[in-house]
């Protein structure tokens, strides 16, 4: 049996390039790897990471003709739907024996009516995809019985199927590392390691856990993984990092966790046994406001750390509440406050245009980016994910704009957005948007401050990339 697996090239196809950073599709590499692992025999499997590579239709299209699998696995975000759409017509016109299957955020989010919509799509798996799936390949190959696979939606007889949900793999600990060997590893980076000051080798990404214990109101996670955490061991998390090293040549980790120091006992043992074994990384990671003390924070910068990735949201206690945070703008500045004592830098993320938003919430949310002063920020306007608890609300408001194709609910596209406020058109929020990216990073103490860190030639690489940016982003955002 032959695989394959595609990214989608959505970006490019939704003209959404250029936001600084291209980053390895981890969720196929770990499907790839499990289903090496414990299928037998292996099939011939590939990832075709168009997404990363910026291949056009055509060359999609190519690649599979090339290739001739009896299955491909496509990933879905809700963006790349289009994508989807048109390279699944191209797969059958192909050959429409081959069969498609998609998982990801919007097949989980719109089971009853994926399949439906774009009937070239065979099957769809809703949240955790490795078991699924792999009990997919072993009844297509043995033409077996669909119906008792966990998870899975399917069409018979020109129905829609769904069978039951399946329970979350327990010991995470059990799934093989991503398959890391079928990636253009060599492709990958983020705008982070450039603030880290590594310049050295390649950047890989990493989860060491799945899964988030808050419901916000905007974000997707809950849609894949329920309100649930799972934690693979610290000496898992390290055997990886470990391999990445010396088998990749990694010097630059990102950790894509919602919250890497959800648990301070296991954020500690990963930091000792990295040290422990002289790994020579730096790394960044995200975690919230209330998941900062200054003994893990030590332990993380001692252990390579050098960026902490928080989405502080809003500087309005009201719209934080609106949105089910569950965090204060003072516990935002304390863990600031924790931070600047450590030396670890810091990127803040804010959205502009929750429910309940007005011009003066916005007003606090930009004084408050500068009172936090951290060393970077990015500012977007708040997209309603399909599957999250503000979809919804919007829907039953009467807030989405239902014109709105899905390749623009991205936090990057720069066309209008879904969710239409009564009190703040588009055209405002992007003004907005532009506006606190230049209030923030054209403040004189700001670029003074960028200035004095300069160190040698690549610190000048790194302004001057880092602004150029930020160009491409503002020029975008006021088209």
């Amino acid at each position: 049996m032959k695989i394959l697996f595609i990214n989608p090239p959505f970006t490019r196809f939704g003209g959404m390039e250029g936001q600084g950073g291209k980053t390895a599709p981890l969720n196929l590499a770990y499907l790839a790897a499990y289903i090496r692992e414990y299928h037998k025999p292996t099939p011939e499997i590939k990832i075709l990471d168009a997404e990363g590579l910026r291949l056009s239709m055509e060359e999609v299209k190519q690649h599979i003709k090339d290739f001739l699998p009896d299955l491909v696995g496509m990933t879905m975000p809700t963006p790349a739907y289009d994508c989807v759409k048109e390279i699944s017509r191209g797969i059958k016109n192909i050959s429409p024996k081959i069969k498609i299957v998609v998982g990801g955020p919007h097949p989980s989010a719109f089971p009853e009516t994926l399949i439906a919509e774009i009937p070239e799509i065979d099957f769809s798996i809703r949240g955790e995809g490795e078991i699924p799936l792999l009990e997919l390949i072993k009844a297509l190959k043995e033409n077996g019985n669909l119906d008792y696979i966990p998870s899975l939606s399917q069409k018979k007889d020109e129905k829609v199927f769904f069978n039951p949900e399946r329970a979350f793999i327990k010991d995470l600990d059990s799934i093989p590392f991503p398959a890391r060997d079928l990636l253009p590893n060599e492709i990958y980076y983020t705008s982070l390691p450039k603030k880290m000051g590594t310049t050295k080798g390649h950047l890989v990404n990493i989860f060491s856990s799945r899964g988030c214990l808050y419901n916000c109101t905007y974000c997707e996670s809950y849609a894949i993984w329920e309100r649930k955490v799972r934690l693979r061991s610290a000496q898992n998390v390290v055997a990886e990092i470990e391999e990445c090293v010396k088998k990749y040549g990694a010097s630059e980790i990102v950790f894509h966790d919602d919250i890497f120091p959800i648990n301070r006992e296991r954020a500690i043992e990963i930091c000792r046994q990295m040290k422990e074994k002289k790994l020579d990384i730096h790394w960044a990671c995200m975690t919230r406001v209330n998941f900062v003390w200054e003994n893990v924070m030590i332990a993380m910068k001692e252990a390579g750390c050098r960026i902490l990735n928080f989405g502080f949201e809003s500087g309005s206690e009201v719209i934080l509440k609106n949105i089910n945070k569950g965090a204060t703008t003072e516990q935002a500045r304390a863990a600031m406050r924790i931070c600047k004592k450590i030396g670890l830098r810091t990127m803040g993320n804010f959205m502009i245009g929750n429910l309940g938003e007005t011009e003066g919430t916005i007003r606090e949310t930009i004084n408050f980016a500068k009172e936090l002063n951290t060393d970077t920020i990015g500012v977007f306007v708040t997209i309603p994910y399909p599957g999250t608890k503000l979809y919804e609300q919007a829907k039953e408001l009467g807030y989405l704009n239902e014109k709105t194709p899905w390749k623009d609910y991205a936090s990057v596209a720069v066309s209008e957005p879904p969710m239409r406020l009564p009190n703040l058109s588009p055209e405002r929020l992007r003004y907005w948007q532009s506006r606190a990216l230049r209030e923030f990073y054209f403040r004189p103490a700001y670029i003074l401050k960028r200035l004095r860190e300069i160190r040698s030639w690549q610190d000048i690489k790194n302004l001057f990339d880092g602004f150029i940016l930020f160009l491409k982003i503002t020029l975008r955002i006021s088209k």
